[in-house]
């Protein structure tokens, strides 16, 4: 399988949170397992959504659902380590785009992740892909409606 390197422009990165490493995280040689790093990208990703007031589901019955990760690993992290994680949305189209997470060690600044989820607007009612209504847009993407 080919390696595809994750390469984000800085500007678009909007939302940092930071989070440690605890003992359930890692695995037997003191290091944070793939499945821990996965739910830590999960959690950075709503807290973002959470920040900008992008509720799981709407009254609309509509919500925003990860289909695609893709994830490079550069370093090692181990048990109690502090990571900023650092959030951006990259616009695709009308039903999704994608949310850009990098993480580097909070005290060295060195990155040892990049992951890039793509989302899409998904209406649960109709259980089928719909577009972005505007109230998420404007969340997600405020430097395209400014007044």
């Amino acid at each position: 399988m080919s390696k595809k390197e994750l390469d984000f422009d800085n500007d678009l990165f909007v939302f940092e949170t930071l989070m440690r490493v605890r003992h359930t995280e890692i695995d037997t040689g003191q290091h944070l397992m793939l499945e821990s790093l996965v739910a830590l990208l999960t959690e950075a990703r709503l807290r973002f959504l959470h920040s900008r007031g992008v509720q799981d589901i709407n009254s609309d019955y509509q919500g925003l659902i990860i289909d695609e990760l893709q994830l490079n690993i550069s370093g090692r992290v181990r048990v109690r380590e502090e990571l900023l994680f650092e959030v951006g949305v990259e616009p695709r189209y009308d039903n999704g785009g994608n949310i850009l997470i990098r993480v580097t060690r909070m005290h060295t600044g060195e990155t040892v992740a990049k992951a890039k989820q793509h989302f899409i607007n998904y209406d649960f009612r109709l259980n089928k892909i719909s577009t972005l209504d505007n109230s998420i847009k404007k969340a997600l993407y405020p430097h395209l409606f400014r007044i």
